[in-house]
């Protein structure tokens, strides 16, 4: 059952016949006629769930009954209960369906109801990205072509009256069969500039023969693009035509396995892009409804998707998950002021979904994800921040890489680039600057800080060294552990305590049961 997407389906009619051919699909079936018998159905589904534990997708096609409302409550879970159109009025202001994240299921007959359950019956997350330094660009254009960094590589000049070819990625898009593939290109125009993106697609395995051809116009961008489900593996050659003048900047090309409008990489995720087409990915999980709500943001990784879920999820309670898939594998979390003000609006929103107060909250993260914790932590008032190998002078990480890091991470200096437009000495200072001038004039007595660190850190040696005179001078209440060693290394160490800070936290304040990692 492990790598099975578990389906459960209720009402007068089986599908089952209509999956069998995939292999990664388990589909059960309750006929709604069993619904008058709740807890016989139970006790004769105890074996399933033995091995299923969970179903990753309820379909209801029946109306509310008491008898309906007895099973769900043994086997709901966040965001796996989907009720077809026809039934929906009866369910929508059900208090279960708001506290359980119930939703609708649109479609417009049986075939298309299908299509879109096996566009989504697939277990795990995926996501990566072409950088822009495998863009090559068009021989014949005549203006100036240039890199910043690893962020983008840019096109200005004069670009012709009609669309020209400009660049074409070196390396294909892989689409694997049964998936819809969503496709998300970093670009910024500056001028009179106009641009479209071609696709071939081919077979996997072929090298020439293109079977299908389509463009996508720049009015069509503003949402990621979809791919729909193919069943055969195949390749996407990608390419751009621009018209006008002015400047292109050609950031990366992000793909990932796509949930339909049920959710970005899980069911329930969800992402935002600002007018920069900056992004950030978020999940919230609703947990036992109780207090507070564990926000965690995610560390620096380069594969795409929603990092710290099980561990969130092991504590119960309502949590929020934050990612940042830009540059190589994030950027911090810092970015336009429209950015940056989303962020503080998804945890607030959250909050004020499960009628919380602003204190009911904690605020963690581990490295990368440490440097969001406590930048957005000074800002809102959390009970605590909970911060693992913290991270606060990215400017000097960048500095660092000259003598103590050669050739290791380089997306520092990208990082400055992009949120600075520079690399100087005065551009290192202020993104440093970014972080304290928030940090420091924040009232920070309400809140308490975990804070595990490294004592050698090659990346930001003095993070806690600074940080802890204004947490002292704030009045914030501080426990902190040490532990030998450079910024990669016992990071099993760093995970233990962050885990035995949460719990210090979830304990001393909230009166919440220990948790240990399994």
């Amino acid at each position: 059952m492990r790598k099975k997407f578990k389906v459960l389906q209720i009402g007068p009619n089986s599908y089952k016949d209509e999956f069998n051919y995939l292999n990664n699909v388990y589909w059960e079936v309750l006929h709604e006629s069993l619904l008058s018998q709740p807890d016989t159905v139970l006790e004769n589904m105890a074996y399933i769930l033995k091995k299923v534990k969970t179903f990753d997708f309820i379909l209801i096609e029946t109306e509310i009954s008491d008898g309906l409302l007895t099973i769900l409550n043994q086997l709901i879970a966040p965001y796996n209960t989907y009720v077809v159109s026809n039934y929906w009025d009866g369910f929508k202001d059900l208090q279960i369906s708001h506290d359980m994240l119930i939703r609708e299921f649109k479609a417009d007959n049986h075939d298309h109801l299908i299509e879109r359950i096996k566009s989504i019956a697939f277990v795990g997350q995926y996501g990566d990205k072409i950088h822009p330094k495998s863009i090559i660009p068009n021989e014949m254009f005549k203006g100036d072509v240039y890199h910043q960094g690893n962020k983008c590589i840019v096109f200005e000049g004069d670009f012709g009256t009609d669309f020209q070819p400009l660049a074409t990625w070196q390396y294909n898009i892989f689409y694997e069969r049964d998936k819809v593939l969503e496709i998300w290109p970093e670009f910024k125009l500056e001028g009179d500039v106009d641009i479209q993106l071609t696709f071939r697609m081919q077979h996997s395995g072929s090298i020439d023969e293109i079977f299908e051809e389509f463009t996508v116009s720049l009015s069509e961008l503003d949402e990621p693009i979809k791919i729909s489900r193919r069943e055969y593996e195949a390749f996407l050659a990608v390419s751009i035509q621009a018209k006008g003048t002015g400047k292109i900047a050609l950031g990366a090309l992000h793909r990932r396995w796509s949930r339909l409008e049920f959710g970005s990489f899980l069911m329930g995720g969800n992402r935002f892009s600002d007018g920069d087409r900056d992004e950030f990915i978020y999940y919230f999980n609703p947990g036992d409804l109780k207090p507070p709500l564990n926000v965690y943001f995610s560390g620096y990784r380069t594969a795409e998707g929603f990092e710290g879920y099980f561990m969130m999820n092991m504590f119960h309670a309502p949590f929020l998950l934050i990612g940042d898939p830009r540059l190589e594998g994030g950027s911090f979390y810092m970015g336009s002021e429209e950015y940056e003000n989303k962020i503080k609006s998804v945890i607030l929103e959250s909050l004020d979904y499960l009628g919380f107060k602003e204190t009911d909250l904690i605020l963690s993260g581990l490295s990368m994800g440490s440097f969001g914790a406590l930048y957005y932590g000074a800002q809102l008032n959390p009970t605590a921040v909970i911060a693992g190998k913290p991270l606060v002078n990215i400017g000097t990480i960048a500095d660092n890489m000259k003598l103590l890091r050669p050739r290791d991470f380089g997306t520092a200096n990208d990082m400055v680039y992009a949120l600075t437009g520079g690399t100087d000495q005065e551009h290192i200072h202020e993104l440093n600057n970014k972080f304290w001038e928030v940090f420091s004039t924040q009232e920070l007595k309400n809140t308490t800080f975990g804070l595990s660190y490294m004592e050698n850190d090659d990346y930001d040696l003095f993070a806690f060294d600074d940080l802890l005179p204004i947490l002292t001078k704030r009045k914030a209440k501080t426990i902190s552990r040490a532990i030998t060693g450079r910024h990669n290394d016992d990071s099993s160490t760093i995970n233990n305590w962050f885990i035995h800070f949460f719990n210090i936290i979830l304990q001393t304040k909230f009166g919440r049961a220990s948790y240990e990692r399994k």
